[in-house]
């Protein structure tokens, strides 16, 4: 499934409250995403140059835009300052399948750009470029799909990321 779009509700995604983390920090999450990690720190990435924001506290109308893809889910907001770069990973959908008690081959995410494009933002999956885009353009993202995300302009870019059951996703 390539590009799609979505008529996403106005929100201030500016002004939540956001959280750094970095891609290069080992935490205590999914083997396969913090042996990701150690790759990343032998190449060079550090947390001066993977860092990003994300916020997970969203309105009622955002909860409710999400309802309309998936009856489960959960939704996070990321903010990728200029000169960020999230490598190219595999998302391991964690949290999300322990939580539903699933297997985290049966999740997918959909990558929600908030703003249209500007020149310097990049996104690219399965060594495809995927530029131009609109808001509300968004890109499904399945589980051994390999993606990254860079941001080499001179503005912040806002991307919403909404997980849920791939087969539960409503849109289709």
């Amino acid at each position: 499934m390539g590009k799609i779009k979505l008529q996403i509700p106005n929100f201030d995604y500016k002004n939540l409250t956001w959280v750094q983390e970095d891609n290069v920090t080992i935490l205590d999450r999914a083997d396969e995403f913090e042996q990701q990690n150690l790759q990343y720190i032998k190449v060079g990435y550090n947390n001066l140059n993977s860092m990003y924001y994300r916020a997970f506290e969203v309105s009622d109308d955002i909860h409710n835009f999400c309802k309309t893809l998936f009856p489960r889910y959960s939704v996070g907001v990321m903010k990728q300052p200029p000169g960020q770069t999230l490598p190219s990973h595999e998302d391991t959908f964690f949290k999300f399948a322990k939580t539903n008690n699933i297997d985290p081959y049966q999740c997918c995410r959909v990558n929600i750009f908030l703003e249209d494009w500007e020149s310097g933002h990049y996104f690219e999956i399965n060594e495809k470029s995927v530029l131009h885009w609109k808001r509300g353009d968004a890109i499904i993202i399945r589980r051994d799909q390999l993606h990254l995300s860079g941001n080499m302009g001179m503005t912040t870019k806002y991307t919403m990321q909404v997980t849920g059951v791939y087969d539960e996703f409503t849109w289709r």
